[in-house]
């Protein structure tokens, strides 16, 4: 088998469970990624590093707002467009989307305008018509890792797992730090192509330069456990990113390797996205073992407080005002009920965001029997997940098997994908 039909494998595999919905839908995320081919590239790093001066100065323009203070606060997806008019479009967590100019993003992505994205922006799409992206590159710009706002941290590391390739900003300024050591250790199990990049070299010598690379080059060794050739080949690209220096080089050697091992790369990628969705599963079906282990008095407790919840919600729809509607209230109501389900139960219950119907318009009547529908479904899985007051020992047992196939096909899918990200 190859990555693509481990994927399908797994994605069959998920859809046989409730309790996989969520790994469905992200290992269906990277079928398409391998059909479509689509690499993207992501540039992460502390804060204040230029991670976005240097997007700006690959993409041959200023399209991205920077700033002496961290500015970055929400990911944006940079993709080519021919004739695009760099135009962009912002994605809202319930759905919802806006069309802006390049020029008004810095009301959405910037740090000072959205304070820990306090807008709700899931990402931005920049559409260009900047030569660097023509075969069907996205480049992504991401909020920095470390500074006071947890937020940005956290949307950089959930992005990081998405990416094909990753541009690891350093900078002459400042040595490698706790937070940098330990961001890697965390990404390295994602992305299938590292770019170091060492940037602000027109603020040191010639052998400042040096001595710098040659530290940052043993230490990140050490954390990508490169040994041998591959510590050999490893290489550091110095940088000045607002005066352009070493840019070029940067950019031809990504573009090589696109040309060249583009494959390879996303298939290391998605090998190693799908060990860990299935290294997750696991995780999550010990959870829900736990769950079942759990004291009578307590689950009994937790799930009479779902009902409870589920009963005082459809209520609510009886007394809904007479107005329209947006689906995107619905999705918000989803993303409600999916915290609640993990805050009482510990395992993730998944709902599909659909952006193309977010901002369609719904009458009160419409909008209740599709509420209370969101409703019934989620009891009944519920229900069918826990097994709640079952008495028949024979259902209770075949679920208990049906999970302990579930986690031997896992495991023997996990072998699978080491193997072929071996030969890579």
């Amino acid at each position: 088998m190859n990555i693509l039909e481990t994927t399908i494998k797994a994605r069959e595999l998920f859809g046989g469970f409730e309790l996989c919905r969520l790994q469905e839908e992200e290992t269906r995320k990277l079928q398409e990624r391998l059909e479509n081919k689509k690499i993207t590239i992501a540039v992460i790093g502390q804060f204040k590093r230029g991670k976005t001066t240097l997007i700006n100065t690959i993409l041959g323009r200023p399209l991205l707002p920077v700033g002496i203070v961290p500015i970055t606060a929400a990911i944006t997806r940079i993709e080519y467009a021919e004739d695009a008019g760099d135009h962009a479009t912002v994605y809202f967590s319930n759905g919802l989307s806006e069309a802006v100019p390049a020029e008004d993003l810095h009301a959405y992505i910037s740090e000072q305008e959205n304070h820990d994205n306090e807008r709700g922006v899931a990402e931005v799409e920049l559409l260009t018509d900047a030569d660097f992206l023509k075969d069907g590159l996205t480049l992504v710009d991401t909020p920095g890792v470390g500074s006071v706002h947890e937020n940005n941290s956290k949307s950089a590391v959930d992005f990081a797992r998405e990416s094909d390739g990753v541009v690891f900003m350093l900078s002459v300024d400042s040595p490698i730090n706790q937070i940098e050591v330990d961001f890697l250790r965390k990404v390295k199990q994602f992305a299938g192509k590292f770019y170091f990049v060492v940037n602000k070299i027109d603020r040191v010598d010639e052998e400042e330069l040096a001595e710098y690379l040659d530290y940052c080059s043993a230490l990140i060794c050490r954390i990508m456990d490169l040994e041998g050739d591959e510590a050999k080949a490893l290489k550091l690209v110095p940088v000045s990113a607002r005066k352009g220096t070493g840019v070029q080089e940067l950019t031809e050697m990504i573009r090589t390797d696109l040309l060249v091992k583009g494959p390879e790369i996303m298939e290391r990628s998605v090998g190693l996205k799908l060990l860990q969705i299935l290294n997750q599963t696991r995780s999550q079906i010990a959870s829900y073992r736990e769950v079942l282990k759990m004291a009578p008095n307590v689950f009994n407790r937790r799930f009479e407080e779902m009902k409870q919840l589920m009963e005082e919600q459809r209520q609510q729809v009886q007394h809904l005002e007479d107005r329209k509607f947006l689906r995107a209230e619905l999705n918000e109501e989803k993303a409600f009920l999916t915290r609640k389900v993990r805050e009482l139960f510990g395992i993730e219950y998944y709902y599909f965001v659909d952006r193309e119907d977010a901002a369609e318009l719904m009458d009160r009547e419409t909008y209740a029997a599709e509420l209370t529908a969101v409703y019934d479904e989620l009891e009944n899985t519920v229900n069918s997940i826990f097994m709640y007051k079952e008495e028949n020992a024979y259902t209770v047992a075949r679920r208990i098997e049906d999970l302990n196939i579930l986690m031997q096909q896992m495991r023997k899918l996990s072998r699978q994908i080491e193997r072929e990200i071996q030969t890579t």
